[in-house]
């Protein structure tokens, strides 16, 4: 929970408050059955909201940290090229097994995060993952889809600040990705993920894994 607190606080202060942008904090989820913990740097295209431009994700898990728990923070863009921070925590917990009359994993999320920009946007996504993972070699393949919702909860920095009209939203989601590895130990694993539907983000990157 330190750690936690700790990384809390550190998204706090590379949130720029004067910002005039806005990036919901989870999307794209980035988060299948079998996504693997590490250290995870992605580039990020947000177009949840008007004006949203590129971007920079970190994904976490810290060492000791449960393997069903993802920390992720970052910064980017939006309108009028001024910048925004978000971050926020994913939890995981497998539901089924691929078998022969199942052939998909299948695991329950949820997370709770907010951004900062123009407002505060506090987002408690929740829903299901599915995929399948392939190895061959030293190739291994673990492509996944998810379905959701997503309770956005806006809230003013300041008097002066607009917020839109509707403070209370909930949005269907949904979500594709692949995860590649092309060493045996799946020390390095390439990821791409993109949302769908009104909270369309984009995604790529490289998780480094830092356990066994």
């Amino acid at each position: 929970m330190r750690r936690i607190s700790l990384f809390a606080l550190a998204l706090v202060a590379l949130s720029p408050m004067g910002a005039r942008a806005q990036i919901a904090w989870d999307t794209p989820r980035m988060l299948g059955p079998n996504t693997e913990g590490g250290l995870s740097f992605h580039w990020l295209q947000a177009e949840t909201l008007p004006g949203d431009g590129e971007g920079l994700m970190v994904v976490w898990q810290p060492p000791g940290m449960p393997d069903n728990i993802f920390l992720r923070g970052g910064a980017g863009t939006g309108a009028g090229d001024e910048s925004a921070g978000f971050g926020g925590i994913d939890v995981r917990s497998p539901l089924a097994e691929a078998t022969e009359s199942q052939p998909l994993d299948i695991a329950w999320v949820a997370g709770a995060g907010v951004g900062v920009g123009e407002y505060l946007l506090f987002t408690v996504p929740v829903g299901l993952t599915a995929g399948r993972s392939w190895s061959s070699g030293s190739v291994w393949f673990s492509p996944y889809v998810g379905v959701g919702v997503a309770m956005d909860y806006r809230a003013t920095l300041s008097d002066e600040d607009a917020v839109p009209d509707e403070e209370f939203d909930v949005y269907p989601t949904a979500d594709i990705g692949v995860d590649l590895a092309l060493d045996p130990g799946r020390r390095f694993i390439l990821r791409a993920g993109t949302s769908l539907g009104d909270r369309q983000a984009t995604a790529l990157g490289i998780t480094i894994r830092t356990g066994g």
